[in-house]
């Protein structure tokens, strides 16, 4: 007989409106396949690269024009208008990314747009002052706009910022490319006319929640709250998602997999899977020792780690590690670890949603401890001999 549980599960794989969802979330779209939706940097390079006229596009200015007249027509720039941008010389306008960190940079002869662009999160760390600052160090003698880019026209923090910055949301942007598909459909390439179409559903579902599966999802909530409940408080989380990311770069870098698990990923290289005695009885496959990657959600910790077990390939072991430059003396008695080097970095951040994030910050970590790594590997193979299955 079915539990209850069991019973709303069926309910809600059977309701033809969960098949019209995924139908919908599985219809072909570049930013989807490239997991945009939420991403501000992704954001920004994909705005950034609509409004520089020099870019592949094809579509000149357009999208700068109409850009700059919604940001000049705005009382805090008070040196220019809407009126003036048909006449502006767009061919020495030059658009810059993460310019000493700001998202996104228009400048001109005359002038500088300074836009600071916030997708799935709020102001930090006095971010708008610091750039405003930057702009006004490096462009002393240019007339200067600032932007502050959010899904709902999210206001500056700062009582200074709120009179400075043009608010600005994606409600505009996504006019914008409405605009620029209705006026000029006839002369966009088919290419770049999809890529704005991708582009405008992305804005419409995910940013401005305004796409007709938002309502859909709604429904099938709605009509299924606990099941999907269920399902959500047993979904798996992104520590146990990272981890086959982990191992997949260190299996790349051709070392062998020891015993792994939840915040742990533990490696050696080739020739040390030869020598390494299985002595041990501090992990599952017995190993006497370990390289190891700790990754938890605000640290990732590359450590050497002798684990607990025959004492006598402890010693030698220890004596091994001990020699190189660097080494410290561990301080428990159990788990002896001489290298321990800890980054901070929140694995939760939206930055780290990416899967080839993760990866390139593995791929940093490991070519950084690569010298300790082969330094580790030749001490402990003069010792090979005297190591004890």
């Amino acid at each position: 007989m079915k539990s209850e549980i069991e019973s709303k599960l069926s309910s809600l794989i059977k309701d033809p409106n969960l098949e019209r969802l995924e139908l919908d979330l599985k219809s072909p779209n570049l930013f989807s396949v490239l997991k945009l939706e939420k991403y501000e940097i992704r954001h920004s390079n994909f705005l950034s690269w609509l409004l520089n006229p020099k870019e592949s596009h094809n579509l000149s200015d357009l999208f700068l024009k109409w850009f700059l007249k919604d940001i000049f027509s705005d009382e805090k720039v008070d040196w220019i208008n809407e009126f003036y941008v048909d006449s502006l010389d767009m061919r020495k306008i030059q658009v810059y990314r993460e310019w000493k960190n700001i998202d996104i940079l228009i400048e001109s002869e005359e002038f500088v747009v300074c836009i600071e662009n916030k997708v799935d999160s709020n102001e930090h760390s006095n971010q708008l002052s610091r750039y405003k600052e930057i702009v006004y160090k490096n462009f002393p003698h240019k007339k200067k706009a600032f932007v502050f880019l959010s899904p709902y026209a999210t206001v500056p923090v700062n009582e200074i910022n709120k009179e400075i910055f043009v608010i600005y949301s994606y409600a505009e942007i996504k006019k914008n490319v409405e605009t620029v598909l209705d006026v000029y459909v006839n002369s966009i390439p088919d290419k770049v006319k999809h890529y704005l179409e991708d582009y405008l559903k992305i804005l419409r579902r995910d940013i401005m929640k305004e796409h007709e599966s938002i309502e859909l999802a709604r429904i099938i909530y709605s009509n299924h709250k606990e099941a999907l409940d269920f399902i959500f408080e047993n979904k798996p989380d992104r520590l146990s998602d990272i981890s086959p990311i982990i191992r997949k770069v260190v299996e790349e870098y051709g070392y062998k997999l020891g015993t792994v698990n939840k915040g742990y990923i533990r490696f050696l290289t080739t020739e040390l899977h030869k020598v390494i005695p299985k002595s041990g009885n501090g992990w599952s496959g017995k190993e006497s020792f370990l390289f190891e990657i700790d990754f938890w959600p605000k640290k990732v910790t590359f450590r050497t780690v002798i684990s607990p077990g025959n004492e006598q390939n402890r010693q030698i072991l220890e004596r091994a590690l001990s020699r190189l430059e660097g080494a410290r003396k561990p301080s428990g008695k159990i788990w002896l670890v001489h290298f321990n080097e800890s980054r901070k970095v929140d694995l939760t951040s939206e930055k780290f949603e990416d899967d080839s994030v993760i990866e390139e910050l593995m791929k940093d970590l490991l070519d950084e401890q690569s010298t300790l790594i082969n330094a580790v590997e030749a001490e402990i193979l003069k010792e090979a001999n005297y190591l004890r299955v």
